[in-house]
């Protein structure tokens, strides 16, 4: 089983203001030593009103979709997790203000050797009886919410013909940016990620390949 390079490893909602994100601010504030880049993403229809900055560093691509924060990591490692952290601390320093809801982190893991044993832990048992009914199978992906160690966990499970992926999100509600320092202060990406791991080996008995300390 891999890790794959996640999708919004870190979104925060809310209000952000994506006209306060110019190059002399991001360059003041985010960025002092490092390069950078602005891109101007635009929808499809070219509505201006959905022109999305993104900005990204040899580190961080931080993206503006809606109400969403969007933070990817460029290169998978846990350094750059770090610094998505550090920036989303920066950030929430800078912009107190800014009215938010929540914050999320995200990992996803791919297993490309699937045998019965996991299949069958994976596909409920109503399946059987739903072929038997008349049902013909076209798609397999499974949805849970959970509560682990007293926080949200929501799982997709996708069963491909020749793989299978884990999504998992780790949600948080929040007020405030202050309530995002101090729930991501308490419990880091790192530490999040470390939990996706070993409730995806643990459960499902597979082991990870490649992670970097």
């Amino acid at each position: 089983m891999k890790l794959s390079k996640p999708s919004n490893a870190l979104v925060v909602v809310g209000g952000w203001n994506r006209y306060i994100f110019t190059q002399d601010w991001i360059k003041r504030y985010l960025f002092p030593e490092e390069e950078f880049k602005i891109d101007m993403l635009v929808s499809q229809d070219f509505n201006a009103q959905f022109i999305s900055p993104r900005i990204l560093s040899k580190e961080v691509e931080i993206l503006f979709q809606e109400n969403r924060l969007n933070f990817n990591p460029v290169e998978n490692n846990n350094e750059n997790l770090d610094r998505i952290q550090e920036i989303a601390l920066q950030l929430a320093d800078y912009l107190p203000h800014t009215p938010v809801t929540g914050y999320g982190a995200n990992f996803l893991f791919t297993e490309n050797e699937i045998n019965d044993d996991l299949i069958n832990l994976i596909r409920p048992r109503d399946l059987e009886k739903i072929e038997q009914f008349g049902g013909l199978l076209t798609g397999e992906q499974y949805n849970r919410n959970l509560v682990l160690n007293g926080r949200i966990l929501n799982t997709i499970i996708r069963l491909e013909e020749e793989s299978v992926d884990f999504d998992l999100n780790f949600h948080f509600n929040i007020r405030n940016l202050v309530e995002f320092k101090a729930g991501i202060s308490e419990t880091s990406i790192l530490e999040l990620k470390q939990e996706a791991i070993q409730f995806i080996t643990e459960i499902y008995s597979l082991e990870l390949e490649g992670e970097d300390e």
